[in-house]
Parts: structure tokens; C-alpha cells; sequence
């Protein structure tokens, strides 16, 4: 039965490329055409070459209504960001200058505060995910999922976010009329709540949570910051945890082996996320390496990105197939 669903599948995707998938699919619906051409895209790159970028994540402004103790973004000292008609003709002239890419990721800062902004540009890419803090009210938009970033249960988020706005973000993320996934960045100050956040959580309408861990500043000895050790022994409890809360916690069990200290440095040395994500900041200029702008220290990354683009791309895991499109679609 599987292998007649994936011959049907397959051929289906064969059939509709030849019309141009991305173009001229008039008949399906915003849910549908996401669906279908990551499953295509997934099918295509198991099988032949895929061009580069795939990907542009970008800052849609340089404000937050937080400030998060591990946020990386807050250190890149962003001033200024262009105007909504300055944003939106950037995109296009992005979209059409990398025809390759199919995702887009909308960042900040917080890009909720420029919604209307947001609304439009999702409307230029056939994938997209909203990366938000979720205390503001998430509007629907059928081609994208979010990801809302949650570091814990309420003690653990509020030594990390701030107190005042956990249970609105909770409420906000709480919904099943889209699709939302959770993001939790383990450092120090909330390692140990794993167990209990995803108690709390699992009864909510969100797809699932997923792990990674903190990417300090380069030269700077942070206090937040896990080894790799310790993060070693996070891995081995996410996994064991799995065996629990299966796809619940969305990170597959390939990509969680590639975190571990003994693979770790050599996937991040020869890390594919600058070739595979192009990254934008909120003036409408590339960033290098990558999202997380010239500071980061590589050498010590915890972001999940890397590794599963190692995992799927490389190493051609299938479980981390199925993680990373649910992930990046919601499907």
C-alpha cells in the first residue's frame, strides 16, 4: 500500500512539474499549493540536482515588543529599516533575481508589528513561515505556518522573555484554524524543563515543539551558553522523550544524532545554510553568513537549521524529510 501511495504520489508530481508547478496551478488553494510543491521540491532534490538559494528569510523590521536575553538579533544593533513600499519592491527584485526560491521566513525584530507588510509579501512566495514571539494576534494566512518561540513553562519563559505575557502568548498559539509550531532555544536558564513543557503542551491545538540550543557571540564567554556535554545529555533525553511524544516533538532522530558533539563541528565547518538560505536584513541588505548575522559564533552553532539541512539534503534521511516539511509548511 505505501509503495502504491508513493508511485501515485510521485506520478502526480511528475505530471503536474510539466505544467509548471509553481506558476500556473490555478485550481488549488493557497493550503494546497504549499503542500504540493514541497512535497515536490522533496521529491526532486531525492532524486536530481536542486538549484540554490532555496530559501530567503528576512528581517521585516528591526523592532521588537520584547527583549529576550539570548537574542541574537538584539546584538546586530539594527537602526533603521525601509519603508513598506522600499520592503516590498526589495522582495520582488529578490524573488526575480533568485528564481530558485520557493520558502521564504519573515523575522525580525518582531514581524507582526508590520502585518500589513507581512500579508503582502507572503502573497509572493508559495511557502512561507512567520518566526514571531506570538504576543500578538496571529492573522490567517493559508500558505504559511507559524512558528512561535516559547522557552519553556512559565517560570523558565519568564527568566528568559520577561514577565506579563505568557498566557497571551499561550492563547495566541492555541488555535486550529492554522497551522503552529512552537520553538523552544535550550540554554542554560531552561534545560531543565524539557519534560514539562511538553506536558503542558501537548493538549494544545499547536503541530509541535521543536529544540535547539543557543548560538552565543563570537569571543564572548556566555553564561547562557551550553557545552557539549551538556548538550549531549539534552539530546539523549529529547530522543528518549520521542519514544513518548513521537512526531509531537518535531525535531526527527536523525537530525538530533547529527547535534551531538562528535559530528557536531564538522557539519557546521561545512555548513550548507549560506548557499541553501539567502538572508535579508531589515535595510533590504544581504547578511553573511546567515540569519544570524556576522557575530554568531559557528564554531559553537546550536541553531537546528545546519543539521537538518545536512540531514535531509546530504544524508537524505527520511525521517528528516517528513520533519522538515511539516515543519516549514505545517503539513
Amino acid at each position: 500500500m505505501l509503495a502504491k501511495n508513493i508511485k501515485h504520489s510521485v506520478g502526480i508530481l511528475i505530471a503536474v512539474s510539466r505544467y509548471n508547478i509553481f506558476n500556473t496551478l490555478y485550481l488549488a488553494g493557497d493550503e494546497e499549493m504549499a503542500l504540493l510543491n514541497t512535497l515536490y521540491f522533496l521529491i526532486r532534490r531525492f532524486f536530481f540536482k536542486v538549484d540554490f538559494p532555496l530559501g530567503i528569510s528576512v528581517d521585516l523590521t528591526n523592532r521588537c515588543n520584547l527583549r529576550c536575553k539570548h537574542c541574537y538579533f538584539l546584538k546586530q544593533n539594527q537602526s533603521t529599516e525601509l519603508g513598506d513600499e522600499e520592503s516590498l519592491l526589495r522582495i520582488q527584485e529578490l524573488k526575480k533575481n533568485y528564481p530558485s526560491v520557493i520558502h521564504a521566513a519573515w523575522l525580525g525584530g518582531e514581524p507582526l508589528l508590520r502585518k500589513e507588510l507581512l500579508v503582502q509579501c507572503v502573497r509572493l512566495f508559495p511557502i512561507n513561515m512567520i518566526v514571531t514571539n506570538g504576543t500578538i494576534e496571529l492573522p490567517v494566512i493559508k500558505n504559511g505556518v507559524f512558528n512561535v518561540s516559547v522557552d519553556g513553562t512559565r517560570r523558565y519563559y519568564e527568566s528568559v522573555r520577561g514577565t506579563g505575557v505568557y498566557d497571551k502568548v499561550k492563547d495566541n498559539a492555541n488555535r486550529n484554524d492554522i497551522r503552529i509550531n512552537v520553538t523552544c532555544v535550550l540554554n542554560r536558564l531552561n534545560a531543565d524543563c524539557i519534560e514539562a513543557f511538553l506536558d503542558e503542551w501537548k493538549n494544545t491545538h499547536i503541530q509541535g515543539i521543536s529544540f535547539s540550543f543557543y548560538t552565543p557571540q563570537r569571543g564572548i564567554d556566555d553564561s547562557l551558553y551550553l557545552d557539549g556535554a551538556q548538550k549531549d545529555r539534552i539530546i539523549d533525553r529529547i530522543l528518549n522523550l520521542k519514544k513518548e511524544y513521537g512526531n509531537f516533538i518535531i525535531n526527527s532522530c536523525s537530525t538530533l544524532k547529527l547535534m551531538k558533539s562528535t559530528v557536531s563541528s564538522e557539519i557546521t565547518t561545512r555548513c550548507m545554510a549560506p548557499r541553501a538560505f539567502l538572508s535579508i536584513d531589515a535595510k533590504g541588505k544581504i547578511k553573511n553568513p546567515c540569519v544570524m548575522g556576522s557575530e554568531a559564533d559557528c564554531s559553537r552553532c546550536g541553531c537546528v537549521v545546519p543539521f537538518e539541512i545536512e540531514s535531509v539534503l546530504r544524508k537524505k534521511h527520511i525521517d528528516s524529510i517528513l520533519t522538515v516539511k511539516k515543519f516549514y509548511t505545517g503539513h
